[in-house]
C-alpha cells in the first residue's frame, strides 16, 4: 500500500508517522517549508477544554501521545504541563460555567475559579480585568516548531519521504485517485488532504466540494522577561491569548476571524488592540518591546468541526478543518486516520 499526504503540518505528519509504524509506504508533500502553515504559526497551547465530545476525546488522546511520541523518536517537544486558563467577563460567565459542566461530564478535570483563586496560580494577573475562569491543570504548552521537526525526524527514521517546497495536485481517474502530480506522478492508493487553509483547493482538484472557512490570525512576540507566566491564558470575551516561552519571550495574539482568501499581511490595529487588553490583564507587560509580529491562516470545517474520513472519490481522504485546535487534537487524529486507512475503521472516528 502507498499513501500520499498533502500537507506537512501536525495532522499530515502524525498520520504519516503512524502509517509508517505499520509498514506503509508514505510520501508527504509540503508546498513550502515544514513550519510554513498553521502548525508553525501558533502559540502552542494544548487543552481539552472543548465544547464537543469528539474533540475532547481527540484532545485527551493527543495529550497522552505527546509524551509517548517524543520518547519514541528521541526528540524534545519542549512540552510544559503548566495549565490552561480560560477567563471571561460577566457577559460570558454563564457560557464558561456551562462549558465546564460539559467538559467534566466527558472526563476533563477542569474547574471554575474566581479571580482571587486565579491570582494564587498567577499572582501578576489583574483580578479586576475578568469575572470568572476555568482552569485545566493538565493543559500544556509546546513549541510548535519542535513538534513538527520532531515528527518529521520520526517519519524519516521510519522511511517516510518528505518533499518540501513541492506543491502537489491530486490525480483522479474514473472516480478513483491515481496519486499526486508533483513535477512527476507519484502513484498512491490513498491521498490524504491535510493541507489546512489550502484544503479547499486540493479538494476541488479531486472533484470534491469541501467548503471549509479560512481564518486569519495575528500573533506577536516581545523581548524576554524571566519566565513566570505559567498557564496559557485565553480571554474568551476579547479573544486575547498570551503565553511565554522557556526563553522568556511573551507570545500572544487575538483569535482570528474569517477571510475570503489566504492573506498573511499584518496590521497595526492588531498590535494596538492586543497591547491594550494584554496590559490590562498583566500590567507588568507595559513597556515591553515587540520584536516581531506575524500572521497565520487556518481552516475550519463548515460545522466548526474537523473534516476527517473517506469521500465519494475512492482513495481520497479528508483530514482538515481543525481550526485553532490542531496542536491539541492533531496527534490523535493522525493515529486514528492511520487506523482507518490500514484497517478500514477506527474506534475514535466511529462517527465519521
Amino acid at each position: 500500500m502507498r499513501v500520499a499526504i498533502i500537507g506537512g503540518g501536525i495532522v499530515g505528519l502524525s498520520t504519516a508517522y503512524f502509517l509508517a509504524k505499520n509498514g506503509i509506504d508514505v510520501s508527504v508533500f509540503e508546498r513550502k517549508y515544514l513550519v510554513y502553515g498553521a502548525s508553525g504559526r501558533n502559540p502552542g497551547g494544548v487543552t481539552a477544554q472543548m465544547e464537543n465530545e469528539f474533540m475532547i476525546k481527540l484532545a485527551l488522546e493527543s495529550m497522552r501521545l505527546y509524551d509517548e511520541i517524543q520518547s519514541e523518536i528521541g526528540f524534545n517537544f519542549l512540552l510544559r504541563r503548566d495549565g490552561y486558563l480560560k477567563i471571561a467577563d460577566e457577559k460570558d460567565a454563564e457560557k464558561l460555567e456551562n462549558e465546564v459542566k460539559f467538559q467534566r461530564r466527558h472526563g476533563v478535570d477542569v474547574e471554575i475559579l474566581q479571580p482571587e483563586e486565579v491570582k494564587e496560580i498567577f499572582p501578576d494577573i489583574n483580578t479586576e480585568s475578568f469575572s470568572i475562569a476555568s482552569y485545566f491543570a493538565d493543559g500544556c504548552i509546546v513549541f510548535p516548531w519542535a513538534v513538527i521537526w520532531g515528527l518529521a525526524k520520526g517519519c524519516r527514521d521510519l522511511g517516510v519521504k518528505i518533499y518540501d517546497y513541492t506543491p502537489a495536485k491530486v490525480v483522479v481517474e474514473k472516480g478513483e485517485v491515481v496519486g499526486v502530480k508533483a513535477k512527476e506522478l507519484h502513484r498512491a492508493d490513498f491521498v490524504v488532504n491535510a493541507a489546512g487553509a489550502w484544503s479547499n483547493e486540493i479538494s476541488r482538484e479531486a472533484g470534491v466540494e469541501l467548503g471549509n472557512k479560512i481564518v486569519k490570525e495575528e500573533i506577536c512576540v516581545t523581548e524576554s522577561l524571566k519566565p513566570y507566566i505559567n498557564p496559557y491564558i485565553l480571554d474568551i470575551s476579547s479573544g486575547i491569548y498570551v503565553t511565554q516561552t522557556v526563553r522568556g519571550e511573551v507570545i500572544g495574539g487575538i483569535v482570528g476571524s474569517e477571510v475570503n482568501a489566504i492573506d498573511f499581511k499584518g496590521s497595526l490595529n492588531f498590535l494596538i488592540r492586543y497591547a491594550k487588553r494584554v496590559t490590562q490583564l498583566i500590567p507588568k507587560l507595559k513597556g515591553l518591546s515587540v520584536l516581531r509580529q506575524w500572521t497565520g491562516v487556518y481552516d475550519v470545517g463548515k460545522n466548526g468541526l474537523p473534516v476527517i474520513g473517506f469521500t465519494k472519490v475512492k482513495g481520497f481522504i479528508q483530514a482538515n478543518g481543525f481550526g485553532r485546535n490542531g496542536m491539541s487534537t492533531g496527534l490523535a487524529a493522525g493515529k486514528a486516520l492511520a487506523e482507518m486507512i490500514t484497517k478500514g475503521k477506527s474506534k475514535l472516528l466511529a462517527h465519521v
